[in-house]
Order: structure tokens, then sequence, then C-alpha cells
């Protein structure tokens, strides 16, 4: 990776922790239009991208947990969950469940993992990261 590209990017992009709901729109916006890039994206603009799922991740788990509040402790997540962030990319790449559901074995497997009821191993974060070119550890908890 090209630390002084890596570097510019990150200025260009100026990714925080989100504490706004328009800071929150910019860095929404930012990812869709990197996310639209697809194959095309640079090493240093999969990074970045990466950084910016997380923050925006972190801010709506936040928000979430706020407002669904203090009643279900439990539900509230430290870490973005992967599988929020593989509905977010195939949302933004207008893909449906069987677009991607050879990655998972079965239609049904897929499924389960969409919605958060079984986990991504690392063989499928590692071809979810090469299918959405992303880092695969956006995938695992």
């Amino acid at each position: 990776m090209n630390e002084e590209r890596y570097g510019e990017l990150l200025r260009e992009i100026r990714p925080r922790l989100i504490d706004t709901p328009e800071e929150h729109e910019r860095l929404l916006t930012v990812a869709e239009s990197l996310m639209e890039r697809g194959d095309e994206l640079t090493e240093e603009e999969r990074e970045a991208l990466a950084l910016v799922v997380l923050l925006i991740e972190a801010f709506e788990s936040q928000v979430m947990g706020e407002d669904e509040g203090e009643n279900n402790p439990e539900e509230e997540e430290e870490v973005p969950a992967p599988h929020i962030a593989l509905q977010r990319l195939m949302d933004s790449h207008n893909l449906e469940l069987g677009d991607i559901a050879s990655i998972f074995g079965t239609p049904h497997q897929a499924r389960e993992i969409l919605e958060g009821k079984r986990p991504i191993s690392k063989n499928q974060a590692k071809e979810l990261g090469k299918y959405f070119s992303v880092p695969p550890r956006l995938f695992q908890e």
C-alpha cells in the first residue's frame, strides 16, 4: 500500500468519529461513491472504505442503542456486526440473495447469515472481500 497516497485520501475524506446526522450523511455519501467503483478501487481506497464503513456502523449502532434504550442492553453492539456490513454492501450494489448465495453454499445459509443467525466463516469473509473489493475483516467478528 502506498502510505503517501493513503494519507492524501484520508485528508480528502476526513474520516472521524460521527457525532451529528450531517457527518453521518457525508460519510455515507463517501462510502457509496467508493463502493460504486467496485473492482476499480485501489488498495488505499479499499482501506479508506473499510474505515468509513466502520465509523458509520459504530455511529448507527450507538444511535440505535440510544433509541432502543437501556431496556435491552444485550442488544447493543460495541462492534458493528458483519452481517450489517454485508447488507449495506449488497444494497449499494443492488444485489439480491441469489447473487451471493454461492459464496455461502446455499440460499438458506446465505439468508441466515444476512439475518445474523449464522456467523460468516473466515473463508466466506475472504470471498466476500474479493467479491466487493473490500477488506475481509469487515465480515469478521
